[in-house]
């Protein structure tokens, strides 16, 4: 509610516009009489007339641009991933002026890479986004408004003030501002408070952490819209380091699922929203489809589908959140309780920190699903200054010893059947002195009744070379039961899922995600593979989930 003369933006929910409507196909409207014919074109162009003279109010509005609206409410930071002319910047421009407009003295900004681009996209689309009256208005300045447009030059002082609602003494203001000038002093983007901002195009990281507190007095949103044609920038690594699938829909152009909504779980209180080109209804985009076919995944993903992808030159260049991570749920032994899988269990243990496990199911296809992990409570990395990242909460200590891991295991486990554990064949085996003499965590567990396994000591790079080995596949054709990865993850596992992404094994010891990644490693050289029930016989099976 209203404190004083001050409203706050979550106290106004954007639900404007008319939803879009898709014209009859041109079979359909040749069996119309000629007057349902002229009674519809007359229809269609009141509705162009209207949208006309009032952009935000009586415009179409698309089923992606209804999603931000549902959840403008429920999130702080709302990102627009999408295609090249995939409307991301419409449907910001129309909430700048929607919110202008509606939240009494109203203060918004809006920026864009440099003032040129500022001026030819951004504050273009704010223009086009003013209703006519308000565009026509006698008097283009005066104590409370000021809205003097040029096409050449923009908005007068790069500032729109509208005229005020009635009632209140100020009117809603949208200021423009650019990245250059950030960079040449960062101090233009602190100070001021905000109902909304709007970056255009990727904005520095810096400048995104400053914003955040831009919006603290006035319970402000903020979005971001652009293209990830440059793949996982540290402002991308920020939002989808860890994310939720809330949405998604099968994508012709690449053959496969692909997500529409997430939720950012690496950045509390943001939604991620995808918009793809092809589902822009202002324009024909079959030559834009034509064109993209036959390209490279990576460009495709980007440019017609607006979801960034890891470098080429990533230890895990396979792995795809989209593809190889499921929903817990979704688990083919919990689906199907005759589904046969050989569990096996890994551990990373460590002096003052966590110890870091791991529990895999392999199935008679081979098929590899790791369906726990602990920590599983908080977050045991997390990006840093430098591409290693740093340690996360969950690494730190909780005075555990042996007992206390050994039930937690068991706890665990709820007595599942496990085949064969094992262990980091190098701190595993170090002996320590104690009252009774040397001894090892390997015979200490032992002695607790349970029973690990050094891991063979080779090479690390064989290891990873094995992880990669589940994640190959041909992903120039479709997933089937012939041509797809072995190696699934569930969205349980989000320690495992960022380390899969983040991993570089350029940091040595102190990487953050480097526990989480050894334990995989352990389970990929010790030959872990499904035993026939009651039989240590290898399947001989040989077909795919």
């Amino acid at each position: 509610m209203p404190i004083g003369d001050v409203d706050f933006a979550d106290d106004h929910s954007p639900n404007f516009g008319i939803p879009w409507v898709e014209n009859p196909s041109s079979k359909e409207m040749g069996t119309w009489s000629k007057e349902k014919l002229v009674n519809y074109y007359t229809f269609r162009q009141q509705r162009q007339l209207e949208a006309v003279n009032n952009p935000v109010g009586a415009g179409w509005i698309l089923p992606a641009w209804k999603d931000v609206m549902d959840n403008w409410s429920k999130y702080q930071v709302h990102i627009i991933l999408g295609g090249n002319r995939s409307t991301k910047s419409t449907i910001a421009s129309r909430l700048c002026m929607w919110a202008a407009g509606t939240i009494p003295a109203a203060e918004v900004r809006a920026y864009h890479v440099n003032e040129d681009r500022s001026i030819e996209d951004q504050q273009r689309m704010i223009w086009d986004a003013i209703p006519l009256g308000i565009r026509n208005l006698p008097s283009k300045k005066g104590i409370n408004h000021s809205i003097q447009y040029s096409q050449k030059n923009g908005f007068t002082d790069n500032i729109c003030i509208l005229p005020p609602l009635a009632g209140t003494r100020r009117g809603g203001t949208i200021k423009f501002g650019n990245y250059r000038q950030y960079q040449a002093d960062a101090q233009v983007a602190e100070g001021y408070k905000a109902h909304l901002i709007w970056c255009d195009e990727e904005c520095p990281q810096r400048m995104f952490e400053t914003l955040q507190y831009r919006t603290i007095d006035y319970h402000g949103r903020i979005i971001l819209t652009f293209t990830t044609l440059t793949g996982w920038t540290p402002l991308v690594q920020d939002i989808l380091g860890k994310t939720r699938t809330i949405k998604k829909r099968f994508a012709p152009l690449v053959g496969k699922e692909l997500p529409v909504i997430q939720e950012s779980l690496s950045r509390p209180g943001a939604v991620i929203y995808y918009f793809w080109t092809e589902d822009n209804a202002f324009i024909d985009t079959r030559d834009f489809q034509h064109k993209i076919r036959g390209r490279r995944k990576e460009e495709i993903l980007a440019r017609a589908y607006g979801i960034p992808t890891k470098s080429v030159t990533s230890v895990f260049s396979g792995f795809s959140k989209d593809i190889n991570v499921i929903d817990h749920d979704k688990l083919p032994w919990l689906k199907n309780a005759d589904y046969a899988v050989t569990r096996f269990m890994a551990l990373d243990p460590a002096g003052s920190k966590n110890w870091f496990m791991l529990w895999v199911a392999i199935d008679s296809a081979g098929t590899w699903w790791i369906y726990r992990e602990w920590p599983d409570y908080d977050d045991w990395a997390l990006p840093g200054s430098t591409a290693e990242g740093k340690a996360g909460p969950a690494q730190k200590g909780s005075r555990k010893g042996i007992l206390d891991y050994v039930d937690l295991i068991k706890n665990s486990e709820n007595g599942e059947e496990v085949h064969e554990r094992f262990i980091d064949p190098r701190l595993g085996a170090a002996e320590k002195q104690s009252a009774d003499g040397a001894t090892t965590i390997i015979s200490d567990l032992d002695d607790a009744g349970m029973t690990f396994i050094p891991a063979p000591g080779v090479e690390i790079e064989n290891g990873l070379q094995l992880i990669n080995n589940l994640l190959s596949y041909d992903d120039t054709k479709p997933i089937t039961s012939l041509n797809g990865p072995k190696l699934y993850i569930s969205d349980r596992c989000q320690n495992l899922i960022y380390s899969m992404q983040e991993y570089t094994a350029k940091g040595g010891r102190d990487e953050a995600t480097k526990d989480p990644i050894d334990c995989l490693r352990y389970l990929c050289v010790s030959n872990c593979q499904f035993y026939e029930e009651n039989t240590n016989a290898v399947s001989g099976r040989t077909f795919s989930y």
